[in-house]
């Protein structure tokens, strides 16, 4: 029974990582899982002197309810965002889909940042300058809250994967409109928020106490997605331990 509960909340359910990819022409192996959550699989995959990462959007269903049209949503809307600042250094380039479910990037040599993450005094300023060039072409990243999607590069230079959840709209689709200008600047907010909260975890030798006080200042935003995700970890956990 916990296996099949468990299957539920996998995005490939009782089905691993494929350990083969087929892209361009080119055989990639399965070297390394990364993670196997409810809405994504990621893992890093090798081939011809070549190293990419596949994610891989929800292909099961849901205790009978079928998302495989909802991954295909997602693996499309990321594969299009991330198309959109693959040319800024710090965010893997983009290398194509190996099927309608999977987005493939380059793979970048490094650790997820962590509270006892030791960076030189530009990983900062520098994620911040990447953050604000992201935020200059219309996009909030939205999921910063967890530090885990910013890399701290083998280079010693920040990187952020995962563009999953950011917020993308484009002009042609109205994303100039009052509404739409309102909630991206809303959610932009947010990403400094929780990118400053981070430099204060990190690097609080580099910011003064005034900034310091400015991390702990959370916005409305933040609050209320906190409220909303809140009920959905509370029955993943009283499901898992049953």
């Amino acid at each position: 029974m916990r296996n099949l509960i468990n299957s539920q909340f996998r995005a490939l359910g009782a089905y691993d990582l494929p350990p083969n990819v087929e892209m361009d022409g080119t055989t990639y192996r399965l070297e390394k899982k990364f993670k196997h959550s409810f809405m994504a699989a990621v893992g890093k995959y090798a081939g011809g002197g070549d190293q990419i990462v596949c994610k891989w959007h929800r292909r099961a269903g849901f205790f009978g309810l079928p998302l495989g049209w909802l991954g295909r949503l997602s693996a499309a809307y990321e594969s299009f965002v991330l198309q959109q600042v693959d040319d800024l250094q710090g965010v893997p380039r983009f290398r194509g889909c190996p099927d309608p479910w999977c987005v493939a990037h380059d793979f970048v040599p490094g650790k997820p940042l962590h509270r006892n993450s030791q960076v030189n005094d530009e990983f900062f300023p520098r994620f911040l300058n990447l953050l604000r060039g992201i935020h200059d072409r219309g996009i909030a990243y939205v999921d910063l809250e967890k530090a885990r999607n910013i890399l701290r590069g083998d280079d010693g230079n920040p990187y952020l994967i995962d563009f999953q959840t950011a917020f993308y709209v484009p002009a042609k689709f109205f994303g100039e409109t009052t509404l739409f200008r309102f909630v991206r600047g809303r959610l932009q907010r947010a990403d400094m928020y929780h990118a400053m909260k981070h430099y204060r975890r990190v690097r609080p030798d580099r910011l003064t106490a005034e900034e310091i006080a400015q991390t702990r200042q959370k916005p409305v935003s933040v609050r209320l997605g906190n409220a909303l995700v809140a009920p959905y970890k509370k029955v993943r956990r009283w499901l898992l331990s049953n």
